[in-house]
């Protein structure tokens, strides 16, 4: 097994160390550091998120078609905003009627809800923290009337200052995006876990290289 990721201080951070059967390498996804055909698989896990416009998900595409061996498969868990988005007010009623499970679940439901209507679907993290605070200025009442902790709470915060933007497009924008790499897209549930509903896994085969 190979992993990749861009950030070496995330590597160093959480790997469990190389061993003959696993190694872990600093890398673009958008200009993956390994031969054409050269892996049975592919596995992403919000990786079409991480990249924040339309023609950046079709180069992320292009590379997992480009290292696929012929009759492998890429398997990539999403996180797709709904066809008719939240409104910002609904998901505070939600809120406050016990509706959502935890604050991750909510981080993403406002992120979503923000979300630009275009074919690029992205979001500016901070944009996704001023909303928060808009609608929960006082976060110790949140936490007293939902039973987060405060520290799940607060790691609203890394997004204070960041530069990043996340993608959202909706599941029939990623099916067909896909399907101008592959031959078989095919969705599937990716378990039961709070809003799980929006993260399916896109199964991916016959690469179009």
């Amino acid at each position: 097994m190979l992993a990749i990721d861009q950030s070496a201080t995330m590597i160093s951070g959480v790997w469990a160390g190389d061993n003959t059967s696993r190694r872990a390498m600093a890398g673009n996804w958008l200009d993956l550091p390994v031969a054409q055909k050269s892996f049975d698989a592919v596995i992403g896990d919000g990786c079409l998120s991480a990249v924040h416009t339309k023609a950046a998900r079709g180069s992320l595409f292009g590379e997992i078609a480009r290292v696929l061996k012929p009759g492998g498969h890429a398997a990539i868990r999403v996180f797709a905003r709904p066809e008719t988005v939240d409104g910002l007010r609904g998901i505070e009623a939600l809120v406050r009627a016990g509706g959502i499970e935890n604050f991750h679940a909510l981080k993403w439901r406002i992120a979503m809800a923000c979300t630009t209507v275009d074919c690029d679907s992205s979001v500016d993290v901070q944009a996704v923290r001023a909303a928060f605070d808009k609608l929960f200025p006082d976060r110790e009442a949140l936490a007293a009337d939902t039973g987060w902790s405060m520290a799940s709470i607060n790691t609203i915060d890394v997004y204070a200052g960041s530069e990043t933007r996340y993608s959202f497009a909706t599941l029939a924008m990623l099916v067909d995006e896909a399907r101008g790499w592959f031959d078989q897209v095919r969705v599937v549930p990716s378990g039961s876990y709070p809003l799980a509903e929006r993260c399916p896994l896109l199964v991916l085969g016959c690469a179009k290289l």
